[in-house]
């Protein structure tokens, strides 16, 4: 039974320990026909079972339960091995990327999860899963012309050169069916709206969008990804960018590309680039935590910069510049009225009666306290007007309360000692407190 053959082995194992120590210890072993010595010989073990043997000749696995092949070893279908097979094979991988993942996956069932590398290697069979291969099946169809043109003028003022431009790249996709071959890099200063004009173009495209700042980046590894063999290898930021949008269509704007790390020790991250904004060759952009090409040329990119010398020269020859150039004092009066007052109003809690300025008010404004090519500054002081108004609507609603306190404590002090109808003392109360908080504003 099962009882002898723990039995057998037990004794197995002591026996091996016995040898192992015997020859740690070089002892002499004694001769094979020596005379009371018998005991001494080499120890064959075998062992024997009176139960007809298992069918097929092997035993069933008796495994551990952290073991593959245990109770628990992943076996079942809801394991993790079976429900990572089955996402990758509802991914779409393509030829050489399904090969690849046949091989890991064979690897990952042999392999123990107590071994180093088990979270690894779901960590990459993840990522290859939750990747878009290729795109949508139903994808959401664009924007008319006509619309796209609409809700740039209404999120956009001045700028028709721009715009225009814009429609035009709109229509040659609408009419080609996908963006291949181009690349628009918006060039102008800050604050004039280059990272909302991208948001535009992807909402007329009807597809996703995701903002990647490129600004700072000093290492290749952070645009091309991580080689498996170090600690927290991750995908670069391009397919990390992708895997977010859950689109291989989606649009990607590479922000402050002029500000890009140079003469870094870990290589050249605008080199890097030149791979993913090449059409020719970003149908194959092969990541290092990858290792398969990874079809790049369904995704829209769109590059942000400020200064066209900061932009390597063979980057550049890769991107269609489009230049911004910076508003007049009255577009910044219409801008102004249009968007950031009524976001700065609504942004501080007041209401559109209590913070109201006109044409010349604005004039002043952007006359005396700003000087730049953008709106932000303008911003930031029609932040600080509605701040200073919110404290004084605020002040003047704790004087009003205060009052109103005041006043339904002498109404009810006065009528104390004489008997009221239908609380006409409360009723006083409550009208003087609306008085003043009428009188103040509220």
């Amino acid at each position: 039974g099962e009882g002898g053959i723990v039995e057998q082995l037990q004794g197995m194992i002591s026996g091996l320990i016995s040898e192992i120590e015997r020859q740690v210890a070089r002892e002499p072993r004694p001769k094979r026909g020596s005379a009371g010595n018998s005991s001494e010989a080499p120890v064959h073990f075998r062992i024997y079972t009176s139960k007809p043997p298992f069918p097929g000749g092997l035993p069933p696995p008796i495994g551990l339960p952290f073991m593959p092949g245990g109770p628990s070893g992943g076996d079942d279908e809801d394991g993790e091995v079976p429900t990572l097979e089955r996402r990758l094979r509802a991914a779409g991988l393509p030829a050489e990327a399904e090969e690849v993942v046949t091989r890991e996956l064979r690897r990952l069932r042999r392999m123990s999860p107590m071994h180093s590398e088990y979270s690894t290697l779901v960590d990459y069979l993840e990522w290859m899963a939750e990747l878009p291969w290729a795109p949508p099946e139903s994808p959401q169809p664009p924007v008319p012309l006509s619309q796209a043109r609409a809700q740039l003028e209404e999120d956009h003022y001045a700028m028709d050169k721009v715009k225009q431009r814009i429609l035009e790249f709109l229509a040659v996709c609408h009419l080609r069916g996908d963006t291949k071959g181009s690349i628009l890099c918006m060039l102008g200063p800050p604050g004039i709206g280059k990272t909302s004009l991208g948001k535009s173009v992807a909402a007329a495209l009807g597809r996703p969008f995701h903002r990647v700042s490129v600004g700072g980046i000093h290492s290749e590894a952070e645009v091309r990804g991580h080689r498996r063999t170090y600690v927290g290898a991750l995908p670069g930021l391009i397919l990390q960018a992708v895997k977010k949008c859950g689109a291989a269509n989606c649009v990607i704007m590479l922000d402050e590309v002029d500000k890009l790390g140079r003469n870094s020790y870990n290589g050249d991250p605008s080199s890097a680039l030149l791979e993913v904004l090449d059409p020719e060759q970003n149908g194959a952009f092969r990541d290092h935590f990858l290792a398969v090409p990874f079809n790049l040329s369904q995704v829209l990119f769109i590059a942000t910069a400020n200064e066209m010398e900061g932009i390597p020269r063979p980057l550049r020859d890769r991107m269609e510049v489009i230049e911004l150039t910076g508003y007049t004092v009255d577009d910044k009066v219409a801008i102004a009225a249009r968007h950031l007052l009524p976001k700065q109003v609504a942004l501080h809690g007041l209401s559109p009666g209590q913070l109201s300025l006109g044409e010349e008010e604005l004039d002043h404004l952007i006359s005396g306290y700003t000087r730049e090519a953008g709106v932000r500054e303008l911003e930031r002081k029609l932040g600080a007007l509605c701040r200073a108004i919110a404290a004084n609507v605020s002040e003047a609603g704790e004087a009003a309360s205060e009052a109103a306190a005041a006043a339904a404590a002498a109404a009810g002090g006065a009528d104390e000692g004489a008997p009221s109808e239908g609380g006409g003392g409360s009723e006083a109360a409550v009208a003087a407190s609306a008085a003043a908080a009428a009188a103040a504003g509220w």
